[in-house]
């Protein structure tokens, strides 16, 4: 039994590693395997649908009836590693022993514009309280875990609680001063970090203040 799951959670996660491996299954093939009675098998196969796990369609059999088959959707994926940050760390350690410091560096700022045009768009003609909140909800959105929290008149402090690019951060720390001038660039206000995860710390926060000749420049489009 995986630990942490009880009977029932253990033996649905053996039905959703079965169809990985398959790709698609009946349940005569998975209570043959997996030596559970049709109706045991259908019950756990209800509870995975349910919980968007696995969907079904039927597939004609010739002259037979007509079987169900099964397969995993996409939210499946979350129960099998992914390798994406190791892969983001050879990538980058790759550029800065191929093309140098400077090419990573670059490519850091194209990636960080990127990011901040798209969130920008989404806080045109905000007020800086607005901008804050939507500021948030985006980096929530990006795995960051955000939350925002107003300390005074035109004053505002972002608390990150979780880093999903923390492995990449380890041996490109770069990443965090183009994060900090993201903040600065779609708030449009002076941004401050007081905590900092890779020093140790158990979340990044920033204090963020009005800043009125930057808000000027998000009050209207040009």
């Amino acid at each position: 039994m995986e630990r942490g799951l009880n009977v029932n959670e253990s033996t649905r996660m053996r039905v959703v590693h079965r169809l990985k491996q398959w790709g698609s299954a009946t349940v005569a093939d998975l209570a043959r395997d997996l030596n559970l009675s049709g109706v045991s098998l259908r019950r756990h196969l209800d509870i995975l649908e349910r919980d968007h796990l696995v969907t079904a369609h039927v597939q004609p059999r010739g002259r037979g009836r007509p079987v169900k088959v099964y397969r995993l959707t996409e939210e499946a994926d979350r129960f099998f590693p992914e390798r994406y940050s190791e892969f983001a760390v050879d990538l980058l350690q790759g550029v800065r022993e191929v093309f140098g410091e400077r090419a990573l560096r670059r490519l850091l700022q194209h990636w960080t514009s990127k990011l901040i045009e798209r969130i920008k768009g989404r806080l045109m003609g905000k007020s800086l309280r607005e901008r804050v909140q939507l500021l948030t909800e985006a980096m929530t959105e990006m795995g960051f875990l955000a939350s925002w929290r107003c300390v005074g008149a035109g004053r505002f402090i972002l608390t990150q609680a979780h880093c999903p690019l923390r492995r990449i951060v380890s041996v490109c720390p770069e990443l965090c001063e183009q994060e900090l001038r993201m903040h600065e660039e779609v708030l449009q206000a002076c941004v401050t970090r007081e905590c900092f995860m890779p020093h140790g710390e158990a979340v990044c926060r920033y204090q963020i203040r009005r800043s009125s000749s930057r808000a000027k420049a998000l009050s209207s489009p040009r």
